[in-house]
């Protein structure tokens, strides 16, 4: 299937028209590198809206972050690149354009003002001093240094001479700094990386080499220890490449290439991907693939790989579809210099749809049914989530469970199990009460935090497990939970369903609202968005309390359906889409 089949086929299976799909296209399909160029110059005037024009103002030529109210390294870097980029690019219309060329002096103006004297730059959010996050900086100069040196222009040597003393005394910071979190140790790498193609000093080498050793946090799901599919996975992907490209480590691709095809089974028929049991900031936040089409273009490429050939092809149809989302115009850089992405000729192959597959290391499942998509998750409160339609509608955000167990009954499971098509997740609690510390034991003591409560023997010890199975059925799933030990403890299953839609009843009973929360005593629920729904049931309300002590508040943007029940607890619910 050559490039244009693929994407009429994908317009196809998403219900849009061929035209919205591939844009103005009349014969050849539409060539990435124009939507790059085109975006990236759309977003020209906004970004220079944001710099510091006046000489007298405290962080002049840096770009002005507006929910901070002040500029940093990071973001001008990244703007100057930006601008450098159109500045070094015959296509485009600021093509030696002289504002253009006085906005990035002023911009590197900023950031030789703003760098230490030890080389090093500060994110003003958190981290000072930061050799990491000067390693960021260093990525995007870099680049734009690479570009600079291929034009060869009077304005262009003049910026390369001031950026090669920047990358220079940065790049000794890094060579020689620490860095916080796992994925810095690969961004010091390719900062160090590039800076030595640059170069060539070989203390650069010697530093990457000490990371390097430290071994590859890539479990065998394809997933880095982060497991931050919206953010850090495209960070640390993008440095390994550069790694692999600047000082020939073509063996790091391969930890690209495993994390690149896990993502193919992390994306919902919407383009959302799935952000449920990231260890990092993105967890349950709305993403898209936004960092991944460069990685899915070059080892298309370097692999003759159809599908990852289809990724990218339909990374860039959702820019296409979905300019206020998702843009390639960050990769304009890397089209510019890797003119081969532009023209290749690889057969397509089809992108899955339809599978189960468990992550075990990661403590994920996927399940896919073309447009019914779902994940559960251990390690998590919430542990199952599930959409149905191609535009992801009728979104169910979360289910939680939580019991009145001493103030630590929200269920999250440590692990994950699976049988065909069943997975199980499981918590074990325990709580009771301490009796009088002996004699002898430093006894009497006025200060109860110094007491030693381990000498303490317990008694009336309490006991709850929570089982919860999640079977594949016809169009949906069953969740079967299980809460046993100690009875009578009030339980809690909510269902969090994205916010836009309609909750109503199937059958035609009432829905009780009360603080803030959506009872059925019995029946099926039914939430509906654009010409998507999905039903719940059967439902139970046997109590009204839904803010358990101990268990978590309300999600945001989302509209609850709660089933309240006692142990011993045993009831099955049906999810299915429609």
């Amino acid at each position: 299937m050559d490039r244009r089949d693929f994407l009429t086929v994908t317009a196809a299976a998403i219900g849009l028209p061929d035209d919205e799909l591939f844009g103005s296209t009349q014969g050849d399909a539409v060539d990435d590198y124009q939507l790059a160029l085109s975006q990236s110059e759309k977003s020209v005037p906004a970004s220079l809206a944001l710099q510091a024009t006046d000489t007298n103002h405290r962080q002049a030529g840096g770009f002005i972050i507006p929910a901070y109210g002040f500029a940093y390294p990071a973001s001008t870097a990244g703007e100057i690149t930006r601008l450098g980029t159109l500045f070094c690019n015959r296509d485009s219309r600021y093509y030696h354009d002289p504002a253009l060329a006085l906005r990035m002096t002023l911009g590197m103006g900023y950031l030789e003002r703003e760098q230490h004297s030890d080389g090093t730059i500060d994110l003003p959010t958190t981290n000072f001093h930061s050799p990491p996050d000067t390693g960021f900086v260093i990525e995007d100069l870099t680049l734009l240094y690479r570009l600079l040196q291929k034009d060869g222009s009077d304005p262009a040597h003049d910026l390369m001479a001031r950026l090669e003393k920047f990358i220079r005394r940065a790049s000794r910071a890094i060579a020689t700094g620490g860095i916080h979190t796992p994925n810095h140790r690969w961004v010091a790498s390719a900062a160090l990386a590039a800076s030595y193609q640059l170069f060539k000093d070989p203390l650069y080498l010697k530093r990457i080499d000490e990371w390097l050793a430290e071994g590859m946090d890539c479990n065998a799901d394809g997933e880095y220890t982060e497991l931050s599919n919206a953010v850090y996975n495209r960070v640390t992907n993008r440095a390994l490449m550069s790694i692999a490209e600047s000082i020939d480590r073509p063996q790091l691709l391969d930890y690209v290439r495993r994390n690149i095809s896990m993502m193919m089974m992390c994306v919902h028929p919407d383009g959302e991907i799935v952000t449920d049991y990231s260890r990092r900031q993105d967890r349950n936040t709305r993403a898209r693939m936004n960092g991944y089409y460069i990685p899915y273009r070059v080892l298309s490429v370097r692999d003759n790989n159809g599908q990852f050939a289809s990724m990218a092809d339909w990374i860039a149809s959702q820019a296409r579809t979905r300019p206020d989302q998702v843009s390639l115009g960050g990769d304009l850089p890397d089209l510019m210099l890797r003119p081969d992405l532009r023209h290749e000729q690889i057969e397509r192959k089809p992108l899955p749809d339809n599978y189960s597959r468990i992550f075990s290391e990661s403590g994920a499942a996927r399940i896919r049914r073309e447009s019914l998509s779902a994940t559960v998750t251990s390690n998590s409160s919430r542990f199952f989530s599930m959409r149905s339609g191609q535009s992801g509608s009728a979104v169910l955000e979360s289910v939680r469970v939580a019991s009145a167990f001493f103030g630590k009954g929200q269920f999250v499971s440590e692990k994950l199990s699976s049988n065909q098509n069943e997975f199980r997740l499981v918590q074990s609690l325990e709580a009771g009460y301490i009796q009088p510390l002996p004699p002898g034991s430093g006894i009497p003591n006025p200060r109860w935090s110094e007491l030693d409560h381990k000498l303490r023997e317990r008694s009336h010890i309490c006991r709850l497990q929570t089982t919860i199975t999640i079977r594949e059925i016809q169009n949906g799933f069953e969740l079967s939970i299980n809460s046993t030990g100690t009875d009578k403890v009030p339980i809690v299953v909510e269902f969090w369903f994205r916010s836009g839609g309609i909750l109503s009843s199937r059958d035609g009973g009432e829905i009780i609202s009360q603080n803030g929360s959506n009872f059925m005593t019995s029946g099926h629920a039914k939430y509906s968005a654009g010409s998507n729904s999905l039903i719940i049931g059967p439902c139970i309300a046997n109590h009204r309390w839904a803010s358990l002590r101990g268990a978590e508040g309300p999600i945001p943007d989302a509209v609850p359906l709660t089933m309240t029940g006692f142990t011993p607890f045993h009831h099955t619910f049906r999810i299915v889409a429609q």
